[in-house]
């Protein structure tokens, strides 16, 4: 790791943990998406499920997530580690914040809990 920095062994596994999650939705919202937002409300609409419309930004931002979140924990580098941190508090807080707008509750308090936990992580990290 640079700088003499260790990163919290409770961190890695968290980020280890949610880039598998996050892998696997992407996967299956590319290969199966009925399966993983069958009880998506938006579901009926025209296009719902088109890797064009918000299908596509799910599956993009998510499979980019996990990507970079690998390679950082791969490389085991601090600096990258709270760089993929930083990306998840913004896209959990947004999360949050979208879901609350809608009133999807248990999304948003999800998105609430891991941007909290990835703030916690974030400053644990002294690099």
């Amino acid at each position: 790791m640079t700088n003499n920095t260790t990163v919290p062994k409770w961190i890695i596994i968290y980020l280890w943990i949610t880039a598998l999650i996050t892998l696997g939705a992407s996967l299956a919202g590319y290969f199966k998406p009925d399966a993983l937002l069958g009880t998506w409300e938006a579901l009926p609409a025209a296009g719902a499920l088109s890797l064009a419309g918000p299908l596509g930004l799910f599956v993009s931002r998510n499979m980019a997530t996990a990507v970079v979140t690998v390679f950082a924990l791969i490389r085991n580098n601090v600096a990258m580690i709270k760089i993929v941190l930083l990306l998840r508090i913004v896209s959990d807080g947004l999360d949050l914040v979208n879901n609350l707008i809608a009133g999807n509750m248990p999304v948003a308090i999800m998105g609430g809990v891991m941007c909290l936990i990835e703030i916690f992580a974030f400053l644990k990290i002294k690099a």
